[in-house]
């Protein structure tokens, strides 16, 4: 599918708009949001949902203050964070209100993605949201965030996001015009790669650079659009610098990277476990198993299973990892909780009931709760 096809196709975008793609000299520009409100505002009177994911409250903070934010510890970013949060949507508000449209907050935590109620929940609210015509402004809760519930940055969030909400297209903006061959910063030979096939990508070319500004980089938008890609949906990454960027990419003109999708899409409980829970460990399997899986689309049974790692509970989240490689092949929600599956693994179904003294399933992970990686 070609870049024309995506875009005549779309009825609802997620734009992401980075930290650096609203900067200018270390400091949030209205003006900036005020240019990509007026092009969402376009976007929404063509009949396109638009969901904003933005950057920018620990910068917008950082102006009170002028810290070093790479050295600043996690309880810190997160007072920074607080404050900056009011001063960035009173930028939205204010660049919106200018097109008669309602914006709402939302601060999201990963662990809305661990709850398949929670999960259903928060997708509900934002489409009652969109129904209403309020436009979402989305930013992951730094205020109470910790590693077990942060997202990491960004663009993965806007990846959950637009998983969540069957959205038709990811947009990334950023401060560079796209995914070069090499770092356009430091190689002046670098080519911009005007689109881009998922199954072809080779993260490896990737040369990444983090600044004193964003805590993602390219390679964090790389990793949100192959996420996405699994899900069907095409991304987009381009210069959020650029005064009329949204118009344009939607204006069918040739502007950023896109990376195109397989045809696959994944059925909504399957898309659930894809993006979501946490995994709670791993099973090792021999590459019998490991080759059903992939190429064939077969369940997990026990007498695939060479061992494994953490403790889980039935129901919970595991990844499978070929053994022979230590690759991660899929992950799935799991029939068996450790202890059973420790001594059920390598063995045939027909013998798990004489070993446990009961059966739940012929599977430790059926097919319709596995989603490949």
């Amino acid at each position: 599918m070609n870049r024309d096809k995506i875009i005549n196709k779309i009825s609802r975008v997620i734009i992401k708009i980075g930290s650096k793609a609203l900067a200018r000299e270390d400091k949030i520009s209205y003006d900036r949001i005020k240019f990509l409100a007026d092009d969402i505002h376009l976007l929404r009177k063509s009949g396109i949902e638009c969901l904003v994911v933005s950057s920018g409250a620990i910068l917008a903070g950082n102006e009170y203050f002028d810290f070093n934010l790479k050295r600043l510890n996690i309880l810190r970013k997160q007072a920074v964070s607080s404050l900056g949060q009011v001063k960035l949507m009173s930028y939205y508000i204010k660049a919106f209100s200018r097109k008669g449209t309602n914006v709402s907050q939302l601060l999201l935590t990963n662990d809305i993605f661990d709850d398949r109620k929670r999960f259903l929940n928060t997708r509900a609210m934002i489409l009652e949201l969109l129904k209403m015509k309020i436009l979402p402004i989305i930013n992951e809760n730094d205020t109470v965030s910790v590693d077990e519930i942060m997202f990491g940055d960004n663009d993965i969030l806007a990846s959950k996001v637009a998983a969540m909400m069957d959205a038709d297209l990811l947009v990334l903006l950023t401060d560079t015009d796209g995914l070069y061959d090499n770092n356009p910063k430091t190689n002046t030979k670098a080519t911009l790669i005007s689109n881009l096939d998922e199954k072809s990508f080779d993260r490896e070319f990737i040369n990444d650079t983090q600044s004193e500004i964003s805590f993602g980089g390219m390679s964090s938008k790389i990793n949100a659009a192959l996420d996405v890609s699994k899900f069907g949906i095409p991304t987009i990454i381009a210069n959020g610098k650029n005064k009329n960027v949204l118009r344009d990419i939607f204006n069918m003109k040739n502007i950023g990277t896109a990376i195109i999708p397989s045809s696959i899409k994944l059925k909504s409980r399957k898309k659930w476990i894809g993006m979501g829970p946490r995994s709670s460990g791993k099973l090792f399997l021999d590459s019998g198993a490991a080759d059903a899986i992939v190429n064939k689309r077969k369940s997990l049974l026990p007498s695939g299973v060479l061992k494994i790692e953490g403790s889980f509970k039935k129901g919970q989240q595991v990844v499978c990892v070929r053994e022979s490689d230590n690759s991660p092949i899929a992950r799935g929600l799991i029939s068996y909780n450790s202890d059973e599956i420790n001594l059920i693994k390598g063995m045939k179904s027909s013998e798990i009931e004489r070993i446990l003294g009961y059966k739940y399933s012929d599977e430790i992970i059926n097919r319709d709760n596995m989603v490949l990686m």
